[in-house]
């Protein structure tokens, strides 16, 4: 067995949450507590209770934008194309339909795209719309990208927009959710800061990585497709704070995780001289990582084989659990047992 197969579990499918819990905070917590060796079940809402006064809580603020829009080619064949990654002169894409180098696509509200460079369902697209004109057609336009394992759900394109969608969202860019946040009410947040515990943003645009299945080829090179983040100089000076009054780093979801790692040297060596940080990761953490910045992680059920599942083993690794391939699948038994709901819109996770 390969080791992405070594991931692999079974799961119901009635167990694929296709809405999210209401409210938000309401959703079920499964809390690992590493030291102890021990699951305890709760609800998201006591999340409280896990924290304590200063520590620090890392969230992503990115937005989803609605990525999916619906062409047709001149020839009249139909095209869904779901928008990955601003290049700048075009857009990084997966598109779904028979297209060819050179084809031109037609949308709504007057938006034309041209296939510039194609590789398998990925393309890059030019498109007559910039700046602007194009995001407010993109609105008109687009529908919410929701994964495709949510089949059944039953919201409106208005309340995805709203639903699949964190609310301290803040910047443009994503195509898809970092769904850990998404369980956070303003009100928790808020009684969360009460309660002595920070609260400090990053950005990553999520893109390919999430929608891209594993290959063969990430293990050998240890990377994963490239994501742009950027982390402000006020988030990194709370960073270095909490962990010399000894406080914990938690991070809310494996995309803050993946920021944080990636900046981990630029943010120790730079202590002195406290910058807003912007580059890209391509960082694929597996078991045997040595985590440098993050103690504890908010985080989904994530799909079989996958590399979130891999990150999640090496922090349960890194914690002092021999195997944490062994112990992720086993926690995912106890769940599946226990009826958590799974994926996207499905219960959250705490890892101590």
């Amino acid at each position: 067995m390969n080791m992405i197969d070594s991931y692999f579990y079974k799961l119901p499918e009635k167990l694929i949450a296709n809405e999210p819990a209401k409210p938000r905070d309401r959703s079920r917590l499964l809390v690992f507590n590493s030291a102890e060796d021990k699951i305890i079940d709760d609800v998201f809402s006591n999340l409280n209770f896990f924290l304590k006064k200063g520590d620090l809580l890392v969230l992503n603020d990115s937005k989803v934008f609605p990525a999916r829009i619906f062409g047709t080619k001149e020839t009249g064949g139909k095209i869904e194309v779901l928008l990955l990654e601003d290049c700048g002169d075009s857009w990084l894409a997966m598109v779904g339909g028979k297209t060819k180098l050179g084809d031109k696509v037609l949308f709504q509200q007057n938006l034309e795209g041209e296939i510039v460079e194609k590789n398998g369902k990925l393309a890059k697209i030019t498109f007559n719309q910039r700046g602007a004109d194009f995001w407010q057609t993109i609105e008109e336009i687009g529908k919410t990208p929701i994964p495709p394992y949510i089949k059944n759900t039953k919201l409106s394109e208005r309340k995805l927009r709203n639903e699949y969608q964190t609310v301290y969202s803040n910047n443009y860019g994503s195509a898809a959710a970092p769904t850990a946040g998404l369980h956070f009410s303003k009100k928790q947040i808020g009684e969360l800061l009460d309660h002595g515990v920070a609260v400090k943003y990053i950005n990553l645009n999520i893109g390919l990585g999430t929608f891209a299945p594993l290959t063969p080829e990430n293990l050998l090179s240890k990377k994963l497709h490239s994501e742009k983040f950027q982390i402000p100089s006020s988030t990194i000076r709370k960073i270095i704070q909490t962990k010399k009054e000894g406080g914990r780093v938690i991070a809310v979801g494996t995309t803050t995780v993946r920021t944080l790692e990636s900046a981990a040297k630029t943010i120790i060596k730079n202590e002195d001289k406290i910058t807003n940080i912007a580059g890209s990761t391509e960082i694929f953490v597996q078991p045997g990582f040595k985590f440098k910045i993050v103690d504890s992680l908010i985080t989904n059920f994530h799909l079989p084989s996958s590399s979130l599942m891999m990150l999640v083993a090496a922090l349960i690794q890194d914690k002092g659990i021999n195997d944490g391939r062994e112990k992720l699948l086993e926690i995912y038994k106890y769940a599946i047992n226990k009826k958590y709901r799974f994926y996207s819109f499905g219960d959250a996770m705490l890892i101590l």
